[in-house]
């Protein structure tokens, strides 16, 4: 009975883990960071959905779907440090990031084999580790994870202590976020003594673990959802440097939440787009947005504006069918051709029906 009790909670727990996943995807703030985190929270949901699986012995009439849930956990430490990275440094994500998941895919991997077998041999090797007959790696894994994973959260901790330290008191200090750390690292302190204590006859339960990521949910997702937005607070408290720069890590991080949001969202498309624009949607003070395009790139607003939609242009120039030139100019956020003209020369020497020439011969 317990365990159908312990079941329903789990089931409770993915349900609004998804819901919230959703809401988070949505949400207005924050805006990389919070994708991060939907993602997360919808793969601990469907680990949760997963531990249901195994307690309830539903793998028993639904054998095709063994193992699709079992190496999720070495991606967590993967998500958690890329989720404090884009709420301290506001770095744009990059393909390099998929590193952080070579864990995951490591165990992948590893199980392959198991994976891509028939239905009957699946559930053969579930009885086979259910009586203490796993593969080797199966014990290599079940001490590498919570190592990985310790490892990450330490390394997020780190990231999360540097930003504090480096920040002023009008800067958010990410406490909540603090928080979240330390009941993480709670969680895996936890798998680290169910990991142990068979070597020490010691009996464990692993539910204890999922009723702890159960209640990380519940918690992450809504503080989450309330979190401050960093460069909102920057406009907000207005950073009075008066004629004093501002910091280099402070401009940093400024011009990486400018790069982001101009790729993620393209507002350049759109020919009257002004700065006072790109503050309020980005919640930065349209004279630091200033201060660090002139300190950084050594263009004004406008320039770096144009500097989108001439790269814009020119991939679509070299499509073998693209558009006619004025229909280009005006998608891409130009307002005239003759204002497209004089931009195109002055960023790449050439016109733009020299440039077409050029690229599609």
């Amino acid at each position: 009975m317990s365990q159908h009790i312990m079941s329903l909670l789990f089931f409770a727990a993915a349900m609004q883990g998804f819901l919230l996943a959703g809401v988070l995807g949505l949400h207005k703030r924050n805006i990389q960071a919070n994708h991060i985190l939907a993602v997360w929270i919808a793969l601990l949901s469907v680990d949760l959905l997963g531990q249901i699986y195994y307690a309830e012995g539903m793998f028993r009439q639904f054998p095709q779907f063994i193992g699709l849930t079992n190496f999720l956990p070495l991606s967590y430490g993967g998500f958690l440090f890329l989720y404090v990275r884009s709420l301290t440094q506001a770095q744009p994500l990059r393909w390099r990031d998929s590193l952080h998941f070579m864990g995951f895919f490591v165990g992948v991997m590893l199980n392959l084999p198991s994976l891509l077998q028939n239905s009957a041999t699946k559930l053969q090797f579930v009885e086979g580790i259910m009586a203490n007959q796993a593969p080797w790696y199966f014990e290599v894994i079940d001490w590498f994870m919570p190592a990985y994973a310790t490892a990450y959260a330490v390394f997020s901790g780190i990231l999360l202590w540097r930003y504090q330290q480096s920040t002023d008191n009008s800067m958010p200090r990410l406490r909540w976020l603090q928080t979240l750390l330390i009941i993480n690292m709670i969680i895996w302190l936890v798998v680290w003594g169910c990991t142990i204590a068979p070597i020490v006859h010691i009996e464990t339960n692993s539910q204890l673990v999922y009723l702890l990521v159960s209640l990380f949910i519940y918690i992450m997702g809504y503080i989450s959802l309330r979190q401050p937005d960093i460069f909102a607070a920057i406009k907000e408290s207005g950073l009075k440097y008066g004629d004093n720069r501002l910091p280099d890590d402070l401009r940093e991080q400024i011009l990486a939440e400018l790069e982001h949001h101009m790729r993620q969202h393209a507002p350049w498309r759109a020919s009257s787009f002004t700065l006072a624009q790109l503050a309020e949607v980005t919640g930065i003070a349209s004279h630091h947005i200033s201060q660090v395009l002139n300190d950084h790139r050594g263009q004004s607003f406008n320039d770096y504006l144009n500097q989108f939609r001439i790269n814009a242009v020119c991939q679509r120039l070299r499509e073998p069918h693209s558009q006619n030139l004025l229909d280009l100019a005006l998608d891409c956020g130009f307002s005239s051709k003759s204002s497209f003209n004089a931009i195109f020369k002055k960023h790449t020497n050439q016109t733009p029906s020299e440039y077409r020439k050029q690229v599609q011969h």
